[in-house]
């Protein structure tokens, strides 16, 4: 049975989650709202392939999931070794920024909470 005190801890890294993934998923709303709305294009679409090794099957699948959700980004593979989750994404100025932007925001906050 878990303590009163990592049941809190949880509760917040949760809503930590949720409350970051629902302001990423309106700011990508809004961005392809603007793309579609315009007639100027700022898409710079690429396939970028992040590091996964570190996270567990079931952090994998949930991080996947949260990025295919999101407008503009699509989870597309993961290598066979299941060290890379390859990412197509609309908006890509530097690969590898991107690459560890994503590491950084929903990794790290998905293995708090899974």
């Amino acid at each position: 049975m878990k303590s009163p005190l990592s049941i809190i801890i949880w509760s917040g890294h949760f809503i930590r989650l949720f409350t970051f993934y629902l302001w990423e998923v309106l700011k990508s709303n809004l961005n392809i709202a603007y793309e579609i709305l315009t007639p100027t294009h700022h898409m710079k679409p690429a396939i970028i392939s992040v590091d996964v090794s570190k996270l567990t099957e079931r952090q994998l699948l949930v991080a996947a999931n949260m990025i295919s959700m999101t407008p503009g980004t699509l989870s597309l593979n993961v290598t066979d070794d299941q060290h890379y989750l390859q990412i197509h994404s609309m908006y890509v100025e530097n690969p590898k920024a991107t690459a560890k932007e994503l590491q950084e925001k929903y990794f790290t906050k998905v293995c708090h909470v899974f």
